[in-house]
């Protein structure tokens, strides 16, 4: 994997670290607009779906990735990572071109949005796994960290303004067709990711030859890896629900007005812009290692924040926001942490099935995380409201609240860090 890009000249590398930042501008918006922003959150509450239904659509990303990333790492070796790009962009484009249209069904409307977001979903692991390849084919080691902070920094700073000024133009009540317009762009925009991969000059690989129960084997025996998966699994399964349930407790909880909503998750973004900017000057100044716990103590202390943001204050939105903004902060970098650590922990080779592997761990824990937020939501089992000392507390903040106390649960994990045991001294005496 290091041999491919140090074969590349300085200047050869510059210009395909530019491709690769310029096919995430194009990409940006549609990976954002499921989960950073709350327009399709807005779609869908008027087109009439409930919060259960939601939710659920949130949660689709990491149920179908949970699924599917190991055998789109076959995939990709089959097919090569630049004919997944297309393939994962066209079916992207044709997702989003389907939501868009959803206003057309009428009555089925809502389902055909959750139809166009799970068809969007089964794209994304295709796109990830021929990402990893990818990178490794044109960065250095020591390149690695600054690349993931810058290149998540553009892309955020890029969507989260335009979708800012979104918000802004957008009104208490928008009309229909301009979200629809928005949905429709954002996928035309997905095809621009495909073309500037296929500028990337990949290094020749064999394919058809993948043997995936060697790869995964390979992955399974490699004990710091399927630690760092299983403490990822834990921590997303925590934090996953609670940025998107903090759009929909602003919508539905605090009765904030769709612009209000769409301009705070702009806030948001601009929390994971900041986050990704910062991400490389944090590494360099506290190590991985403290970075990684600082980030599990935010995923403890926002949830638990966002609990006591109810009628005991007279203003619950500007605190909200501020939390929102910091989950998105902590978000950012624990995302690209994990980037750095599969690409640190992947043993030569099998650099595929590892991204695949850890990630599928990861969307297990977000999966479950989402939906089971959703079914809390929408089966009865919470209490509507109860009483917390002298202020009510909603079926939303009870949800922060168990998000907060399995963050606090998930410290025992620690030792599954690499970075906190970097050298292992594995022993089996059965």
């Amino acid at each position: 994997m290091d041999r491919r890009a140090d074969a590349l000249s300085d200047q050869c590398r510059r210009k395909y670290r530019s491709y690769a930042y310029a096919s995430t501008w194009f990409g940006c918006f549609a990976d954002v607009l499921p989960e950073s922003s709350a327009v399709i959150i807005l779609y869908l509450a008027m087109l009439g779906a409930s919060n259960t239904l939601i939710m659920l659509s949130t949660g689709f990303s990491g149920l179908v990735s949970m699924f599917l990333l190991i055998p789109a790492s076959c995939i990709v070796d089959r097919l090569g990572p630049r004919k997944v790009v297309n393939i994962s962009c066209t079916l992207a484009c044709a997702s989003y071109l389907l939501m868009s249209a959803a206003p057309l069904f009428g009555t089925a409307a809502r389902y055909v949005v959750l139809a166009g977001c799970v068809s969007f979903c089964i794209s994304k692991p295709l796109w990830t796994a021929a990402w990893y390849p990818i990178l490794g084919d044109i960065l250095r080691p020591s390149e690695r960290g600054d690349f993931l902070g810058f290149m998540r920094f553009s892309y955020y700073i890029l969507s989260g303004s335009v979708f800012f000024l979104l918000g802004l133009a957008m009104g208490k009540k928008p009309p229909v067709w301009l979200l629809q317009l928005t949905v429709g762009v954002t996928g035309i925009l997905v095809l621009g990711r495909s073309f500037f991969i296929s500028k990337i000059r990949l290094s020749a690989r064999e394919l058809g030859k993948y043997d995936l129960k060697k790869a995964f084997f390979t992955s399974v025996r490699n004990a710091p890896l399927v630690g760092f998966a299983v403490y990822t699994a834990f921590l997303s399964l925590s934090f996953a629900a609670v940025l998107p349930l903090t759009l929909l407790y602003l919508k539905n909880g605090l009765g904030c007005g769709d612009n209000v909503v769409q301009v705070l998750s702009s806030a948001g973004i601009g929390g994971s812009i900041c986050g990704f900017f910062c991400y490389g000057k944090l590494v360099r100044s506290l190590g991985i290692r403290n970075l990684e716990i600082g980030i599990h103590a935010a995923y403890i202390l926002i949830p638990l924040g966002l609990f006591l943001c109810g009628e005991n204050l007279s203003s619950p939105v500007i605190p909200v926001g501020g939390l929102l903004f910091a989950g998105n902060f902590a978000f950012a970098c624990f995302s690209c942490s994990v980037s750095q650590e599969i690409l640190a922990l992947a043993r030569p080779g099998n650099i595929t099935m590892a991204s695949a592997f850890t990630q599928t761990y990861q969307m297990m824990g977000t999966a479950c995380g989402r939906t089971s937020a959703s079914l809390l939501l929408g089966n009865g089992v919470l209490a509507a409201t109860w009483k917390f000392w002298d202020f009510s507390v909603s079926r939303f903040q009870t949800i922060f609240l168990l998000c907060a106390g399995l963050a606090l649960f998930c410290v025992t994990l620690f030792f599954c860090l690499p970075s906190v045991v970097p050298k292992h001294e594995d022993y089996y005496n059965p």
